[in-house]
């Protein structure tokens, strides 16, 4: 994981773009907006943070002193090793989020790509919060990992195991309503 980008390192980066403060000024900013464009087109959910962390890591290269001939050509380098970590873990999410709906449906006769669709949909419908709490809660872990996860969860929360194993049947109850209704 990259360290944040200091004012030391913001400088050295600058001075890597062109020792003219205006030059560099203007290079930065023109590579920040493509590697925006390059995330946004690829679907990344947070464009802006996908650019900042590829500035942070090329920053830390510098810091590193690292000879990079071509700051550009580096620069969408490092952006495509940081889609494809985005990439993965989004994968690694939908993973989470099926296996979720089977945990969810062991009982039940699911399983037809329509209603993993749905459920889906009814998941997206969920507060970004409220997905997070889901997907962290059923994560796929041991038993022992898992309780210590939760106590994780609650303590980062600032509430009571209980008060959040309350807070995740409601979300259920609302998933299960919204799939009810979609049928």
């Amino acid at each position: 994981m990259p360290k944040s980008l200091t004012s030391e390192s913001f400088a050295k980066l600058l001075k890597a773009f062109s020792e003219d403060e205006a030059e560099a000024s203007r290079l930065y900013t023109n590579l920040r907006d493509s590697l925006i464009r390059f995330f946004q087109l690829r679907g990344i959910s947070d464009p802006d943070k996908a650019a900042d962390d590829t500035i942070d890591r090329i920053a830390e290269k510098l810091d590193q002193d690292t000879k990079i001939e071509d700051l550009r050509k580096f620069a969408f380098g490092v952006a495509r090793f940081i889609y494809l970590e985005k990439l993965r873990k989004e994968q690694s999410r939908l993973h989470a989020i099926d296996a979720f709906f089977l945990k969810d449906s062991e009982s039940k006769e699911f399983g037809t790509s329509d209603e993993i669709e749905t459920f889906r949909e009814c998941f997206k419908k969920l507060y970004n919060h409220e997905r997070e709490l889901l997907l962290i809660y059923f994560e796929d872990l041991s038993a022992d990992e898992l309780f210590e996860a939760r106590q994780k969860l609650a303590a980062r929360e600032n509430i009571e195991l209980n008060t959040l194993r309350n807070r995740i049947s409601r979300l259920r109850k609302r998933l299960e309503d919204c799939i009810g209704k979609q049928k």
